[in-house]
């Protein structure tokens, strides 16, 4: 992996002092960018084939944003060294690089993005003949297996739980077939 850290942006106002982890603004503002995109592309359309769009878009802005505000915001006291009010912002809680897993070894390796790979391969393939549902819950319990989750229960809930979701939205909610 590359050694190559975005810079972060640190403000203070008196006894408080503002921490932005620019790496962490890069996904969330691409969400925003498609979220404008998207409504300047289609705010010409008739109001009926905005029925769902609209809704849909301002929840996916709505998520971009708190997204912001969790992962690349961190406030805290200026009386503390670290300027975290001894809280470590969510952009330094975790790194991959470096964090080990359950078995002492670095997380994120070029073995486990090797096998993720071919884990995201498996797993379109596995789309059409065994369904949404059963490929996902089986790629995310796998995928959550590989970076560390050992925990039976906590694998089939999150897998389970995600998949459920997913399909609920768009199978139930945007009536789109998977």
């Amino acid at each position: 992996m590359t050694k190559i850290t975005p810079p972060t942006m640190t403000m203070s106002t008196g006894s408080r002092t503002l921490e932005v982890d620019t790496g962490e603004l890069l996904f969330p503002g691409l969400v925003l960018a498609f979220c404008l995109f998207y409504y300047w592309d289609t705010r010409a359309l008739p109001e009926l084939s905005m029925l769902y769009a609209g809704p849909l878009l301002y929840i996916t802005i709505a998520l971009a944003v708190v997204t912001v505000v969790v992962q690349a915001v961190s406030v805290g006291d200026g009386d503390d060294p670290g300027g975290d009010g001894g809280v470590e912002s969510a952009a330094a809680a975790f790194d991959p690089d470096t964090d080990p897993g359950a078995d002492g070894e670095a997380v994120f390796t070029v073995r486990s993005a090797a096998v993720l790979i071919a884990l995201t391969a498996v797993y379109i393939v596995a789309l059409e003949p065994i369904g949404f549902l059963a490929a996902t819950v089986a790629f995310l319990a796998a995928t959550l297996y590989l970076f560390g989750e050992r925990n039976p229960l906590a694998l089939a809930g999150y897998s389970l739980g995600f998949a459920i979701g997913v399909w609920f939205v768009f199978v139930q909610w945007l009536m789109i077939p998977l």
